[in-house]
């Protein structure tokens, strides 16, 4: 259907002439116009089926309009706005204006063709249906306007008498002119940062289908979709200003940051620029623990905390357990302090309890914190199923969305398990948390040990990716662990190609302990998309360059990498404020939380501590990084980015003001 729709004001003679623009074979008003047929030919206008008619309380005119179409046989529709009659007041202008809003949206969904007329009513009605169209766009805006209109009294008996329902005088079409005043407009409405575009079935209007040639109908006050519009137009203003302020040199220019956010006021993003993290401690952390976030560096071997570990080892049955196994001995060892879960905090951090010296002590020492977890306790279904409960209900406290988790399966099998066995064990724990938590596994293969078995875990892993369909989808990457002295990446390079050539994800310790040239043979050799902590990378800007350009990312830890390497009580060492400057996709995690002490809110005041000028739009910026690099499948990844955006957009506007 092609369609014309036009306000109407006080004469309802601007239809005909509307219609002698568009349907000349039947209205031929125009005829002698040289004007009308060039426009015509110009701009390819076609005929109209329909002609829809917004106009105020004029009863007179509505008959007159009546009248006219049967004799004339053309199809009307006439939507008159109920208590409008001559616009003595703002109420009224804004009852029109919805009116208008809603039938020309309603048009631009059933018409195959749409043209607007801003010629007829008032200047208020004209100019709201030029603003209908740039809103939601239209083919053509038609207007007629008059020569001298009233120095020609024919012109004006003619439309005195009423005489346009008969064939207008010869010398008509020498008086009115029609223009066009733009073609082929496109929707100008931004879809704002909580909706998608607008439809009319969320503000209907009746227009029933009939066989008459004239439908009238009075429509009630509805201002529901122009106050859309106005929220929709002040957060398009709100973009404008953003991004005019992001390409014209701003701070962001080198990162990426959540898309909505721009729809925020001006004023806010100002805000959260200038929000200094450790100023206001307690507002810091009920904020970013307040926000979604996602953890990419997380070895399920550290996660629990001493309490955790002695409720792990609960649920053991030494009865069913050789006693002279490691297993039985270290799980008898933890049951000694179940009562007395402070000194087995003793036992474990010794001195480091104090954080005074809980500072640079090495990665074997660091490690060894961990003696009495991981592999040593995750040895039956009991104790793999515990943990990963007390995790993920740990993960989810801090508002944690996403976590890819780091294990090492094939040190579980001691006690008889497969690695078949435990990855079920741990994919029927994680799922029950799968309302609130989506994760994904990656397998850790160690730097200490000996080829052997380097090579025999890269042939495990080979064999569960091709054996079954939920381990492909849940074992999303594989990474090379351990102390960095151990075995460089250039001596394992025939032993990943298995690897490589099945395009897993890869990430690798690198640049923690060891020079920049670790993280190069680690880019270089083994294609990693990510490395772990890469403190050095500084030391290389050939090859930072290299990181950006092929989005490599990094995971940065504050609490491990502080307290292996030791940056506190160094000024502007940490390097993390130069990586996100630069635009790299730095993110952060938590490491070993459990060994650490430490969640991953905590992280974000820690890096603020080494970074003193860390901002609330940088943890914004850290957060979408950790989607931005995370190895979970594009469907996923969409998902999370659109979700963790409508929530943060939400979080802001209720704490920023």
């Amino acid at each position: 259907m092609n369609l014309l729709i036009t306000t109407l004001g006080t004469s309802w003679q601007i239809v005909p002439e509307l219609l002698s623009v568009t349907n000349p074979a039947q209205f031929d008003f125009f005829c002698g116009s040289e004007e009308s047929c060039e426009l015509r030919q110009k701009y390819n206008l076609k005929s109209v089926d329909e002609c829809w008619i917004i106009t105020t309380n004029g009863q007179r005119e509505i008959q007159k309009l009546q009248n006219w179409a049967n004799n004339w046989k053309i199809r009307l529709k006439v939507f008159v706005c109920e208590g409008v009659d001559s616009f003595g007041n703002q109420d009224e202008i804004l009852k029109m204006r919805s009116l208008i809003y809603r039938v020309v949206l309603k048009g631009t969904e059933i018409a195959d063709t749409l043209y607007l007329s801003l010629s007829g009513g008032r200047k208020t009605m004209s100019a709201d249906m030029q603003e209908a169209g740039n809103l939601f766009g239209c083919d053509a805006m038609i207007h007629v306007v008059d020569k001298d209109f009233y120095d020609n009294i024919e012109i004006r008996n003619a439309i005195k008498n009423d005489d346009l329902l008969q064939k207008p005088p010869k010398s008509y079409s020498k008086y009115f002119v029609p223009l066009l005043v733009n073609t082929k407009i496109s929707s100008s409405l931004v879809v704002s940062a909580d909706k998608e575009r607008l439809y009319s079935k969320n503000f209907p209007i009746e227009i029933p289908e009939t066989d008459e040639y004239f439908f009238s109908k009075t429509f009630v006050e509805d201002r529901t979709l122009e106050k859309e519009i106005q929220k929709r137009k002040e957060k398009s203003s709100q973009l404008y200003a953003n991004f005019y302020g992001m390409i014209s040199g701003g701070t962001d220019k080198n990162r990426t940051i959540f898309r909505k956010l721009y729809f925020l006021h001006p004023d806010i993003l100002r805000k959260l620029k200038e929000y200094k993290l450790g100023k206001n401690l307690t507002q810091d952390l009920k904020i970013i623990k307040r926000l979604p976030k996602a953890e990419l560096h997380s070895h399920i071997g550290g996660v629990l905390s001493p309490a955790e570990i002695i409720e792990v080892a609960k649920n053991v049955n030494l009865n069913l357990i050789d006693s002279q196994s490691d297993f039985y001995k270290i799980i008898n060892k933890i049951l000694e302090y179940k009562d007395c879960q402070k000194e087995f905090e003793k036992l474990i951090y010794g001195d480091l309890l104090n954080e005074e010296n809980f500072y640079a002590i090495g990665i074997d020492k660091y490690q060894k914190l961990g003696d009495f977890q991981g592999s040593s306790i995750l040895q039956t279904k009991e104790t793999i199923q515990k943990a990963l409960e007390i995790y993920a209900e740990n993960l989810i406290k801090q508002n944690i969305r996403y976590v890819e988790i780091r294990c090492s399966p094939y040190k579980y099998k001691k006690l008889g398990l497969t690695i078949e066995n435990i990855f079920d064990y741990m994919i029927q724990t994680l799922d029950k948390f799968k309302e609130k938590l989506k994760y994904r596994f990656i397998y850790i293969i160690g730097r200490e040990s000996i080829k052997e078995q380097i090579k025999k875990s890269i042939n495990e892993l080979n064999r569960l990716l091709e054996k079954n369909q939920i381990f492909q989808n849940k074992i999303v990457g594989i990474d090379l662990a351990g102390n960095e002295g151990k075995t460089k990446p250039s001596e394992l390079r025939d032993d990943f190609m298995p690897l490589l050539e099945k395009c897993i994800h890869i990430t690798i310790h690198a640049g923690e302990t060891e020079n920049v040239e670790s993280i190069w043979e680690a880019v270089y050799h083994l294609s990693a998309d990510r490395i772990g902590h890469g403190l050095k990378l500084l030391e290389k800007p050939e090859l930072m360059h290299r990181f950006i350009d092929k989005n490599i990312g990094i995971e940065m830890c504050p609490s491990s990498n502080d307290q292996i390497v030791g940056f506190s009580k160094k000024i502007d060492s940490y390097p993390l404020r130069k990586y996100l400057d630069l635009g790299l996709k730095v993110t952060l995690n938590t490491d070993d939380q459990g060994i650490s002490r430490t969640n991953l809110t905590n992280e974000f005041i820690k890096a603020s501590k080494l970074c003193s000028d860390l901002t609330l739009w940088d943890v914004i910026v850290l957060i979408r990084n950790s989607l931005s690099i995370a190895f979970c499948d594009r469907e996923t990844k969409s998902y999370l980015m659109h979700s963790f955006e409508d929530e943060i957009l939400q979080i802001l506007s209720e704490e920023i003001k």
